[in-house]
């Protein structure tokens, strides 16, 4: 099925950058182990409701079934996993010394720039049911996953050997931004027919790739998760006042 497939190809088209970043010194293999199962989980609990629609559970026309099983599969992994500490992960409001007038210009960039989008590519109103969702279930628990647990537990195999401006950062961020776009934009049939939605691959991967710069630089996933509010709500809101 699609919800096995995906997630595997994902897996598999990023593989070589595993090679390629570099690694810190006796790295624990355990974090790699827990990345790729953590992964794959979440996709498939993600996915399940989509797939087989006797697994929602919830049955409103948003996939917040879904959402709800990576909430519960990130509150077990928090519960039951104590080999890094919580705020690691980016559980903290205080952000790393000198990071906020970096964190407050890209939170600024991405609500002109969706300003701008909602100008040109247009708004909708997507009713109170979108509304909810998209500022409670993916804007929150797709930065607890991606941003969070995938990018922490690389953080441990990776060093942060490659810079942009005052960010050091590893070949951790550009593995989750890749499989970030392609959780957006790759789609396989049962009977492996393979596509990809280029746009939003490109658009979703940049955005992953920045968000997760913002996480590096601030240590916190307090700014990711409101820049991401601000991309996924703005063109509705747009959509009210136009």
């Amino acid at each position: 099925m699609n919800i096995l497939y995906a997630p595997l190809l994902g897996i598999l088209l990023v593989l070589p950058l595993f090679f390629l970043g570099k690694k810190k010194k006796e790295y624990k293999k355990e974090f790699l182990f827990i990345f790729l199962l953590y992964f794959l989980l979440d996709s498939l609990l993600t996915a399940l409701p989509i797939e087989l629609p006797n697994f929602d559970y919830v049955g409103f026309s948003m996939n917040w079934s879904g959402k709800l099983n990576s909430y519960v599969l990130a509150a077990l992994f928090f519960i039951l996993y104590r080999g890094i500490p919580i705020e690691e992960y980016g559980f903290k409001r205080r952000q790393n010394p000198d990071s906020k007038p970096f964190a407050l210009r890209v939170f600024a960039a991405f609500f002109l720039f969706m300003i701008v989008y909602s100008f040109v590519f247009g708004t909708y109103t997507g009713g109170w049911e979108n509304f909810l969702f998209q500022l409670t279930m993916p804007c929150i628990i797709e930065e607890v996953t991606y941003r969070g647990v995938l990018l922490t537990l690389l953080g441990r195999i990776f060093q942060p050997n490659m810079r942009l401006g005052k960010i050091h950062f590893g070949m951790g961020v550009v593995i989750t931004a890749i499989l970030f776009g392609l959780w957006h934009g790759l789609s396989i049939t049962n009977d492996f027919q393979i596509s990809i939605a280029w746009l939003p691959f490109v658009f979703t991967g940049l955005i992953g790739f920045v968000l997760a710069l913002v996480k590096e630089r601030t240590g916190s996933l307090v700014y990711p998760i409101l820049i991401h509010i601000v991309i996924n709500l703005t063109p509705q809101l747009m959509g009210y006042i136009l």
